[in-house]
């Protein structure tokens, strides 16, 4: 099942003194952004605020944001180094073949025609996406997310297959 939420920005210190925040696209995309209404910002304690958009604006090529309550530094400042969530239907198209990161959360991973393990988290590595797969036994292991380990991931059948298995072991 695919995540409603995404994760598109990071938010970052105050900016002036109405409550704007610095907003750093995950994608490298503002263009979403900038018609954003409603959102949902997980702060750095795991807690989660509803927000409203009530201004976004590109200043000296800094993407700023000011939500609805939250219109002194003092007040936004709470906000600050935590992560906008955004509806799937508010976020870039993907092109064909394309798919978002959260896509990956609760795949089966499938070795040799067995379920293997659950992708559960993702993190970035040096060179690839690390995939962390809770295998059958309860341990969790670190995969990249490269073609010679993994195939292209199967959303209708909620899959992807481990091309090799001693990565497992």
């Amino acid at each position: 099942m695919k995540a409603s939420l995404l994760a598109a920005a990071t938010i970052g210190r105050t900016h002036g003194l109405d409550g704007y925040l610095r907003l750093y696209p995950l994608s490298g995309e503002i263009e979403h952004l900038m018609k954003l209404e409603e959102a949902v910002i997980r702060l750095r304690d795991g807690s989660e605020k509803k927000v409203i958009a009530e201004s976004i604006r590109l200043v000296s090529g800094d993407a700023l944001i000011r939500f609805r309550g939250y219109d002194t530094p003092e007040k936004a400042r709470v906000l600050a180094g935590g992560v906008l969530f955004i509806e799937r239907s508010q976020a870039p198209e993907l092109g064909e073949g394309e798919f978002y990161v959260a896509d990956f959360y609760g795949l089966d991973v499938i070795s040799d025609g067995v379920r293997a393990g659950t992708i559960e988290d993702t993190s970035e590595g040096a060179q690839a996406i690390m995939l962390h797969i809770r295998c059958n036994d309860g341990r969790i292991r670190l995969v990249p997310y490269l073609p010679v380990f993994l195939s292209h991931p199967d959303f209708d059948k909620g899959t992807i297959e481990l091309l090799m298995p001693e990565l497992l072991s």
